[in-house]
């Protein structure tokens, strides 16, 4: 698959200039808004529906779900989108129904703010230490592909991209924090949309329609294209028994789970105007992304039926080619502006998710009583520190790769648990906790490297060449599969050590921001009809 050099690279580049240019005023009108911390890292608890469901969706719906599901999808079909955008979807939902009330209600400034008040600070510090890890290390891969996609329609070289955006994100985010990333979430999102939607008629034209599409819908791994379930004959990507089991559920927990206690997701619920906003807006762009995310999904499939013998590493280029060989110039800026958007929208996320974290919560730690105005000092002080520390690391693209896997599942098997049970089990203590998070990420390591692998690594032998183990999926398919007994082994570890540690380590109760006891009532988010009980 020949991508060149697409000749109308000036049109995309002077796209792309005024799109960043148009990002850089929203940041200095939104510094205008910037009073005090809380201003600043949750936009004063302000954001009303249409703005919260804005950066939701558009947080979440990154290049990976853009690019990675329009290969994966390519590759496996429908098996192979389970993690994203089904199991993104499903994070969403589950934030609405179980824990967007909560959350809000608390009046929490970040996510570990919950931590440290409901477990103590040695847990705050280790879910610190995980989520920073992975924020910055998505931030950098971000980055990467800015660079990438500048260099395939502009001709810029890499460096010039990654530095361009990595400069551009700094100014925006540190100007107006989370107003700043809201409102150009906003907007990047408008521009997904459409980016994503003028595509898909020219790809379904180009194949004879949408009966040819379904009638002839294949994909390389020859999984039925539409399988939502393991199958009898091809298993779950072509995985049998036990372990098929275990990728699929873990396919499903990857972000379904493991992305709900995280910093970017509940920023957004601790910014919601109130916990109806907070729940309606996880409902409807947990929809929107469904249904905007399943594009990409038909345009994998698409793809085969015009191409069926891709390169494994071409298929990451599948949007691009798309775009470049059937969209009008006009509307292939327009979706090159997409692409950036999702960029944008999950790098600015991340990186004042990491800054919140450290800024904030580390100042606390280190000077607990620190006044709002010296937080939002030092909140913004480390929005420049972490992206240019994301830029270094994105010198080192297989090490990120690496890194944010590792620390997204670290989240997965080791966070999720005490997070859910801090709200929902009175008996969970701080031993617990920590326990949970420890022996939750020490099976996993275990059961990927020393179990799981001998048999990923026998599976994905011939790949790539003949007699050759392709190591990438080996490892992958390694790491998802032990993810779920992982998983299972940190709530048993929870529980355990909180009940033989109830007398040494006393249960502290689920509290607010003000210490003041919050008791369970009126939280689920079944309806959207309740008042708000802040």
């Amino acid at each position: 698959m020949e991508i060149g050099i697409y000749k109308y690279g000036n049109m995309v580049l002077v796209g792309i200039i005024i799109y960043m240019l148009v990002m850089l005023g929203i940041g200095w009108w939104s510094s205008k808004k910037i009073k005090n911390s809380t201003d600043y890292i949750v936009a004063g608890r302000k954001l009303p529906l249409f703005f919260t469901i804005g950066t939701l969706f558009a947080t979440w719906f990154c290049a990976g779900t853009l690019m990675g599901a329009t290969a994966q999808a390519y590759l496996f079909g429908n098996q192979g989108v389970i993690f994203d955008p089904w199991g993104a979807a499903l994070c969403l939902i589950l934030t609405g129904l179980l824990f967007a009330r909560l959350m809000r209600r608390g009046g929490y400034l970040t996510l570990i703010d919950f931590f440290d008040i409901r477990y103590g600070k040695k847990m705050g510090i280790a879910a610190s230490v995980v989520l920073v890890i992975a924020e910055i290390g998505w931030v950098g891969a971000q980055l990467v592909a800015f660079g990438v996609i500048l260099q395939i329609f502009t001709g810029l070289p890499l460096a010039y991209g990654i530095l361009i955006s990595c400069a551009v994100l700094i100014l925006y985010t540190y100007l107006g924090g989370m107003w700043s990333v809201t409102l150009t979430d906003v907007v990047q999102m408008v521009v997904l949309i459409v980016g994503v939607v003028v595509m898909l008629p020219y790809a379904i034209n180009h194949i004879g329609g949408w009966e040819a599409f379904f009638a002839n819908a294949g994909n390389w791994a020859e999984i039925p294209s539409f399988a939502m379930l393991p199958t009898a004959e091809e298993g779950y990507l072509w995985y049998f028994g036990v372990p098929a089991w275990f990728y699929y559920i873990g396919a499903w927990f990857a972000i379904g789970l493991g992305s709900i206690p995280a910093q970017d997701l509940m920023q957004r619920v601790l910014s919601a105007k109130d916990e109806k906003v907070a729940v309606i807006s996880s409902y409807v762009a947990g929809g929107l992304y469904l249904v905007i995310g399943m594009i990409p999904v038909i345009l994998g499939i698409v793809m085969f039926q015009i191409s069926a013998d891709l390169a494994i590493p071409e298929t990451e280029m599948i949007l691009p080619w798309l775009a470049i060989n059937f969209l009008p110039p006009v509307l292939t800026v327009v979706f090159v502006a997409a692409l950036v958007a999702a960029l944008m929208s999950s790098s600015d996320s991340a990186l004042l998710a990491a800054a919140s974290i450290i800024g904030y919560n580390g100042l606390k730690y280190i000077k607990p009583g620190a006044t709002s105005k010296e937080t939002l000092k030092a909140t913004r002080l480390f929005v420049p520190i972490i992206a240019i520390s994301s830029l270094l690391l994105a010198l080192y693209a297989e090490t990120i790769y690496f890194l944010v896997v590792i620390a997204w599942s670290i989240i997965l098997v080791g966070v999720f648990a005490p997070y859910a049970a801090g709200y929902f089990w009175k008996k969970c203590n701080e031993t617990g906790a920590l326990v949970a998070l420890i022996s939750g990420f020490a099976s996993w390591v275990v059961l990927s490297y020393y179990y799981y692998f001998a048999e990923t690594a026998a599976a994905n032998i011939g790949i790539i060449e003949e007699g050759v183990v392709f190591t990438e999926w080996a490892i992958w398919d390694a790491v998802y599969i032990a993810s779920v007994p992982a998983f299972f082994i940190s709530i048993i570890m929870m529980i355990v050590t909180s009940y033989l540690t109830s007398k040494s380590d006393p249960a502290k109760p689920l509290a607010d921001m003000a210490g003041k006891p919050m008791k369970l009532v009126n939280w689920i988010g079944w309806g959207f009809n309740k008042k708000s009980n802040v």
